[in-house]
C-alpha cells in the first residue's frame, strides 16, 4: 500500500490488514512508522476474557488486559457499560497514610471507638470543650482557683490566709476564718498548718485542774463531785475529843462508846481547807438499826478559818449503845 495522507477516515479502510500494513506519521521533516497496524488495531472483543472489572490499557501499539480486583471492604460490579466500586461500611482501617499529603475525614460518621485513637487536644481541638464531652467550658481559669461543678462550671479564688471553700445552701462559697472573743488563728504556709487556738481560762479541758474562785454560777447540774483529795481520821479517848484532818473531804472514825440520851456532845475537826466563809457538809453512818440510834443527829456548830466544831445531839430519851459510827464530811468554798 502506497503512502496515503488521511483527509478521510475513509481512506484507511482495507478489506484485510496484515503485519505488512504500517501507520506512518510524516511532519515534513522525518517520516516515522508507528506499528504495524495489524498488531495495534486490535479487536476489543479479543479482550477482556478473564471476565468482569477490566480496563484495557496501551503500551506501544499492544493493548493489554487489567483487572480492578476488589479487596476487604471494597466490592467491584461490572454492569453494562461501566463498573461501580462500593466500600462496605466500617471495614477499612486506615493505618499507613505514609505519602498521602491530607487525608480529610471532615465528611466521615465517625460512630466507631475505632475510628480515633487518640486526639491531641492542643492541636486538634479548638475552643473550649463542653462539659458534656469532659472538659469545663472554660477558655481561662484564675489562678490559685478551684473548680465548682453544676450546669457550667464556676470557680472561686483562694490567694489569701485562712480562705476556705465552705458549703451553703446556693452552693460552695470561698469565705475567710475570723478570730473570735478568746480563740486565736494561726496560719503558717511553711508548715503547711491551720493553728485554733483558746484562751486559757474561758473553757475547760479533760483533766484539767479547776478552779472556780469568785465566780457566780446560777445554775450548775453536776454528774458527780470529786475531791481531788480525801482525808482520814480516828476520834481518840471521847467523843468530846478533837481531831486533825486536812482534806476538803473525807471520812471522820467517832469514839467508839454509848451515848446518853437528851444530850449534846461537841468536838472540834481542826483543816486547812476550810475557811471562816466555807459551807461544810455532814452525813452519819452508824452501824446500828435501834431506834436509841435513830435519834442521834450530828450538825455543824460553827466554822471559822481552819477548824469547825461538830455536834453529836441525841433527841431521845433512851441512850444509845456502844457502836462504830462515822461522819462524813465536804468542804465548799
Amino acid at each position: 500500500m502506497a503512502n496515503v495522507t488521511l483527509d478521510d477516515l475513509s481512506a484507511t479502510l482495507l478489506a484485510d490488514v496484515t503485519s505488512a500494513h504500517y501507520l506512518l506519521i510524516d511532519n515534513a521533516t522525518t517520516t516515522t512508522k508507528v506499528s504495524a497496524l495489524s498488531g495495534l488495531i486490535q479487536s476489543i472483543s479479543t479482550l477482556g476474557s478473564a471476565g468482569a472489572s477490566v480496563v484495557k490499557s496501551h503500551t506501544l501499539g499492544v493493548l493489554y488486559q487489567r483487572d480492578i480486583v476488589g479487596s476487604t471492604g471494597i466490592t467491584v460490579a461490572q454492569n453494562t457499560n461501566d463498573l461501580t466500586l462500593s466500600v462496605t461500611q466500617a471495614d477499612i482501617n486506615i493505618n499507613n497514610l505514609a505519602g498521602i499529603s491530607s487525608f480529610d475525614l471532615s465528611g466521615a460518621d465517625n460512630t466507631s471507638s475505632l475510628f480515633l485513637a487518640r486526639v491531641n487536644l492542643a492541636s486538634d481541638v479548638t475552643g473550649s470543650l463542653p462539659i458534656a464531652n469532659g472538659g469545663t467550658g472554660l477558655t481561662s481559669l484564675t489562678a490559685n482557683s478551684v473548680l465548682i461543678g453544676g450546669a457550667s462550671i464556676t470557680s472561686a479564688v483562694l490567694d489569701a490566709d485562712r480562705e476556705i471553700l465552705v458549703g451553703t445552701s446556693s452552693g460552695p462559697e470561698m469565705k475567710t476564718l475570723t478570730a473570735g472573743s478568746s480563740i486565736a488563728i494561726t496560719q503558717n504556709n511553711s508548715a503547711n498548718t491551720l493553728t485554733i487556738g483558746f484562751t486559757k481560762g474561758n473553757f475547760v479541758e479533760v483533766n484539767d485542774d479547776v478552779t472556780l474562785g469568785d465566780t457566780t454560777v446560777g445554775a450548775l447540774t453536776v454528774g458527780s463531785i470529786t475531791p481531788t483529795n480525801r482525808g482520814a481520821v480516828t476520834q481518840a479517848t471521847s467523843m468530846a475529843t478533837a481531831v486533825t484532818v486536812n482534806a476538803p473531804a473525807g471520812i471522820i472514825q467517832l469514839f467508839t462508846g454509848a451515848i446518853t440520851a437528851d444530850t449534846n456532845t461537841q468536838f472540834t475537826v481542826n483543816n486547812t481547807s476550810v475557811a471562816a466563809t466555807s459551807t461544810v457538809l455532814l452525813s452519819k453512818e452508824f452501824q446500828s438499826n435501834t431506834a436509841a440510834d435513830n435519834g442521834v443527829h450530828i450538825s455543824v456548830a460553827s466554822v471559822s478559818d481552819d477548824s469547825f466544831i461538830v455536834n453529836i445531839t441525841h433527841t431521845g430519851n433512851q441512850g444509845a449503845g456502844s457502836v462504830a459510827r462515822k461522819i462524813h464530811f465536804l468542804i465548799i468554798g
